[in-house]
Order: structure tokens, then C-alpha cells, then sequence
């Protein structure tokens, strides 16, 4: 009788925790990954073999089973306790965390599926700090793909879960039939739960002298055959034990050797050979365009009619026509634009509020050293990836967001639209005209931005070519208005993309994040075409320069007019890789699989490597 007490709940116990183990091994495999190929089977320009979805199969089982194994620690956990203390309800204990483990499992594998389109990468725990505005997270989707998505998220937690419910009742979990069991049962059950958590041990840290990591499941220079292979929820949970730790990341060489290499990419000082502005002290307006790369521009080899202001206006000005973006998102964008800082390929300094106030900015070097009134201008919501918290510490003293406008401006879910506040800017800048003051103002503008709804129809068969066209017109009419002011003659208005568009929508800009850098305004001496290559830091080492004021703490941006620009090259991150490119060509790398994609130049790599290198050196200890 003893030995059957034992040994049938014991199989029943196996039993469950194996079927358990092997549900969410089948949902990955029948369900995730099949839906996540098929939905993002457009950023595959390579085309897809069944070879091609085998090996996706085959390298992504390790990590669909790490999370299989994941999931169900805590059962295993809560039956163990039960078998040697039976005081609670073991089933409603499992029942309600296997209801809340497959809400989130689902949640993870749609998010990871709809926003690979947009984003190249699986999703990770950065998505975190968009729930910081709710209203930014949802702002560039419609209420019809919301509700969709909560259909198919309420839908396949309810296929989840009609699998997995039914199974504590199939094996009688609620029975108590170990508890009058001779010492030897328990230490029989003790044994065999050890041999489950040591197999589950084996599953989710490999069996490697170093733990496993996403990366182990790629294998492919296709990237979406490697990210098809990943599972999202092992991806989120390993984003998650990621700290931003920036002194023990991409240490490659001997920190002098490094030191000695980097001296010379990176001049710090430097005498203009040309001279740009006709004053050492204009008013200044940065525009920090949402998206805005050479895609829609004409003169840079976009397409036409697209941004016909634009194009105009860049005739007048001082036009750089080789500008790289620094990274692929704007927060990345904001900090290379005003800090001079290179992107981060793994974490994002924005996100650490305590280094803002000590990063170099170029509105704080302004007002304290030339003091200049400082403002920074943006339709939408600075909550969203602590914008507000970095223009303040970058030395902005007065922020004009979304809730400073009128209640009646037009508004879309990212804020109010760009041709209102173009409109309140003009206002602005014509009234500080009168104060004789000189003032330093960012705007970031929206409109541009998924999901593309713009007051406007110029380009009735394409959403994203007329949002850009809606911008454009705006801006156009905010230049020809200021040039009818006693503004513009002191005026700079300087114009760049805080990165391209993303992948969906209009191709690779991955490899080719071409941006604009227009220099326009009365206090531009004369209109000329710059084709030097440069990225999107140098902008403000080129200002500063320019003014005749010293950019030695901008160790990361150079005045690409200096005598010492004697190595012009671009250097653009994105998800843990990145993009070098000089007069030699270009090279696209992957640094999780250390692999070159595109380009295996050993030189430039090991440049790119050297820049890595002291980026995080210096991250960690500003």
C-alpha cells in the first residue's frame, strides 16, 4: 500500500510536470514562431528555403525549451512544497498562475511579432519605459489595431490555457496522498524533485562553462532567420538581468592601445577652413525632424515631389549631403544631435538619469558660456524615454510640450501636429526679435511618425510620403514667414532627422541611416553644398566651432570644417551592431555573433571596435 501511495501520485506527478513542460514547447513551435515568420516575412529580402525554416526550427528549439522550463519551476516548486506540507490548494494555486503566466507569455510572443516590422529587433525590457505614458505607448497605432491585438491576445491565452487547465485536473492534483508517508517516501520525493530541478537547471543555463544567451540560438548572416529563431520571452527575460553596466561591455584591447588609436578619429580642436556664418553669435533653432532621412528628399536621390520646400530652402542654405544617422531611434538621436554622443548598441544613456546633467550638451555650453535663453519646443508628451528629464539636464530652462498648447490645437495620438506648432514657433522666435536677447531653442517635431495621420492629402496612394509632405509644407511656410521678419537676420536654423524611417515602410536604412543637415537663415554667410562624410555627433562640435567656441569636452563630435578633419567616416548603431563606413567602403557588423554581415574589413572593424570601446569606457564613468 505504501509503495503504491508513492509511487502512482509520483507519476502522476512526472506526468504533469512533463505535459506542462511540453505545452509551451508546442506553442512556440506551432504557434509563435510560425506567426512571427509570417507576419515579418517582408523584412526577408533573401527569400526563405524549407532549409531556411528548419534551421529556424532547429536552432530556436534550445530556447523555446529554456522557457518551457522557465514557466514551469514554479509548479514543479508549488507541488514539491504541497507533497511534504499539504496546507493549501495546490490546483487553484497553479491553476491562477498558469492563467497569468499565459497572458503574459501570449502578450510577449504579439508584441515581439507586430513590432519586428518597425523595430529589427526582438522585443527586450527597454519597451518598459514606453508604459511610462500610456498614451505615447498606444500613439502610433489605431483603436482598430488595439482592438484587434487584444482579440488575439484574449484569443490565444484562451487556446493556452484550454490545454493547460484540463491537465491538474487529469492527474488529481488536489489529492493529499503523500502525506502519511514513512520518512523514506519523503526523502524518495526529495530525490526526485532534485533530479527535475536539476534537469530543468541543465535546460535553462546550458551545460557550457558559460551561461547560454540569445545569441547562442543565431547561426545565420541573415539576421531575420536568427531572430525568427529566438523566442521573445527568452529574450525580454535575458533584456531583463542586462544592467547598464558600460565599463564591462565592448572592452576588446588594452586600454592604451585603445587610447592611442582613438586620439586621432576624434579631434577635438581645430581651426574652420571655411567660415559658414556671417555672425559668431546667431539665434539658433535646431529642428530635430521625426524620421526624416535622404528617402524623401529629392536632392540627396529620395523621391521627388516628396518635400519640395525642402529641396528649395536647401539652395539657400549650407546643405552637408553625406550625414549619417548616429543611431535608430530618437532617443538615441537626441542625445547624439545635443550631447555629440555616439548611439549605444545595447542600452540607451537617456535611460540613466543620473549621468544626464554630466554629458556634455550644446544648449547648456550656450547659455553658460555665451548666454544664450534657452527653450526646447515638442508637440507631444517628453514623459515618453525621459525626454523631459534630458533636455532639462542638456539646459533647456524653459520645456513647451503638448499640455502648454491650447486645448483646441489639432492634435493625433503623438500630440499636437506640426504645422500648429511651426505656426506657435513663428510667434516665438518674431517676439524675441524685439528683446534683443540671444536665445537657443530646440524642436522636435511628430507628424512624421507612424502611424502617419496628417491634416493634409497632397499624396492621396502613399500615408508616409504625405505625412512628410504635410511637414514639409508646414516648415516651408515657417521659413518663408520668418524671412518677412526682422528675425531672420541674426536667425540659424539648423535641420537634421533624429534618425530614418523604419524598416517597413521603406527599405534597409540599417545600412544606409542617410540623413539631411541643412544650415539655413540670415546668419548663414552664404549658400553652399558641403560632401564631406560625417555622422550626426559632429553637428555640434561643428556648431561650436563655427562660433568660435571651444568643443575640447566633446570628445565624441568634430568640426568636420577644422584642418584636423583629416579622416572623415560615419559610425551608426542599432541593436547591438553597427555600421562603419569611410573612403574604403562600408561594413555592417553584428556584435552578438561577432560577425561581420556585410563588409569584413579588418581595419574598419577594428576602428569601429576601438570607438565601442571608449564610448562605454567613458559612459561608465561620466
Amino acid at each position: 500500500m505504501i509503495v503504491e501511495a508513492l509511487f502512482c501520485p509520483l507519476l502522476r506527478y512526472l506526468l504533469f510536470i512533463c505535459l506542462h513542460f511540453l505545452v509551451f514547447v508546442a506553442f512556440f513551435v506551432l504557434v509563435q514562431r510560425p506567426m512571427f515568420v509570417a507576419y515579418n516575412r517582408r523584412v526577408n529580402d533573401a527569400g526563405m528555403t524549407r532549409h531556411d525554416l528548419l534551421d529556424i526550427y532547429r536552432h530556436g528549439l534550445r530556447t523555446d525549451m529554456k522557457v518551457a522550463a522557465y514557466v514551469t519551476a514554479i509548479p514543479v516548486l508549488l507541488l514539491w512544497a504541497f507533497a511534504h506540507a499539504p496546507l493549501f490548494d495546490v490546483t487553484r494555486c497553479i491553476v491562477a498562475y498558469d492563467i497569468v503566466i499565459a497572458f503574459v507569455v501570449v502578450l510577449l510572443s504579439l508584441a515581439d511579432t507586430a513590432l519586428y516590422r518597425s523595430w529589427q529587433f526582438k522585443i527586450e525590457a527597454s519597451v518598459l519605459h514606453y508604459l511610462r505614458s500610456l498614451k505615447g505607448a498606444f500613439a502610433s497605432v489605431s483603436v482598430a489595431y488595439i482592438v484587434v491585438a487584444f482579440a488575439g491576445i484574449v484569443l490565444l491565452t484562451a487556446l493556452l490555457l484550454v490545454v493547460l487547465l484540463p491537465l491538474s485536473r487529469v492527474f488529481r492534483l488536489t489529492a493529499h496522498p503523500m502525506s502519511d508517508l514513512p520518512w523514506w517516501g519523503h526523502l524518495v520525493i526529495v530525490v526526485v524533485n532534485l533530479i527535475v530541478a536539476g534537469l530543468f537547471f541543465c535546460i535553462i543555463r546550458g551545460l557550457k562553462r558559460r551561461p547560454d544567451t540569445p545569441v547562442n540560438s543565431f547561426y545565420s548572416r541573415n539576421q531575420f532567420f536568427n531572430h525568427s529563431a529566438v523566442n521573445p520571452v527568452y529574450n525580454f527575460i535575458y533584456s531583463l538581468s542586462i544592467k547598464s553596466d558600460f565599463g564591462s561591455q565592448f572592452q576588446a584591447f588594452d586600454p592604451v592601445y585603445c587610447a592611442e588609436r582613438f586620439a586621432p578619429l576624434f579631434p577635438t580642436h581645430g581651426v574652420p577652413q571655411v567660415q559658414l556664418l556671417n555672425t559668431d553669435r546667431p539665434n539658433i533653432l535646431v529642428v530635430v525632424w521625426e524620421s526624416l532621412c535622404s528617402r524623401f528628399i529629392e536632392s540627396l536621390g529620395g523621391k521627388p515631389g516628396v518635400m519640395p520646400h525642402f529641396d528649395r530652402v536647401a539652395r539657400e542654405g549650407v546643405y552637408f549631403t553625406n550625414c549619417h544617422a548616429a543611431s535608430f531611434r530618437t532617443d538615441r538621436g537626441l542625445v547624439a544631435i545635443l550631447s555629440g554622443i555616439l548611439g549605444q548598441p545595447t542600452t540607451s544613456v537617456i535611460l540613466n538619469t543620473s549621468k544626464l546633467p554630466r554629458l556634455t550638451a550644446l544648449p547648456r555650453t550656450l547659455r553658460d558660456t555665451a548666454g544664450y535663453e534657452t527653450m526646447a519646443v515638442h508637440g507631444g508628451n517628453l514623459n515618453i524615454f525621459h525626454k523631459s528629464d534630458y533636455y532639462w539636464a542638456s539646459g533647456h530652462d524653459t520645456l513647451v510640450q503638448q499640455k502648454d498648447f491650447p486645448a483646441d490645437a489639432p492634435t493625433i495620438s503623438w500630440g499636437v501636429h506640426d504645422g500648429y506648432v511651426f505656426d506657435w514657433l513663428a510667434d516665438d522666435i518674431i517676439r524675441k526679435a524685439d528683446s534683443g536677447r540671444r536665445w537657443y531653442t530646440t524642436l522636435q517635431t511628430l507628424s512624421s511618425h507612424e502611424p502617419f495621420r496628417v491634416p493634409y492629402d497632397r499624396i492621396k496612394d502613399n500615408m508616409v510620403d504625405n505625412s512628410f509632405a504635410y511637414v514639409d509644407e508646414a516648415f516651408g511656410r515657417f521659413v518663408d514667414r520668418l524671412k518677412a521678419s526682422p528675425a531672420w537676420k541674426d536667425l540659424l536654423i539648423v535641420v537634421t532627422g533624429d534618425h530614418g524611417v523604419n524598416l517597413e515602410y521603406i527599405g534597409d536604412q540599417t545600412k544606409n541611416p542617410h540623413i539631411p543637415l541643412l544650415l539655413l537663415g540670415g546668419a548663414v554667410r552664404e549658400p553652399m553644398t558641403i560632401d564631406t562624410l560625417m555622422g550626426q555627433a559632429d553637428i555640434a562640435a561643428t556648431l561650436l566651432g563655427q562660433m568660435g567656441l571651444p568643443h575640447d569636452e566633446f570628445i565624441f563630435s568634430r568640426d568636420v570644417t577644422a584642418d584636423t578633419y583629416t579622416y572623415p567616416f560615419a559610425f551608426h548603431t542599432y541593436n547591438n551592431g553597427f555600421v562603419f563606413r569611410d573612403a574604403t567602403g562600408m561594413t555592417h557588423y553584428d556584435n552578438a555573433s561577432e560577425t561581420a554581415l556585410e563588409g569584413d574589413d579588418p581595419a574598419r572593424i577594428e576602428t569601429a571596435k576601438v570607438i565601442l570601446q571608449t564610448l562605454y569606457s567613458y559612459l561608465d564613468k561620466v
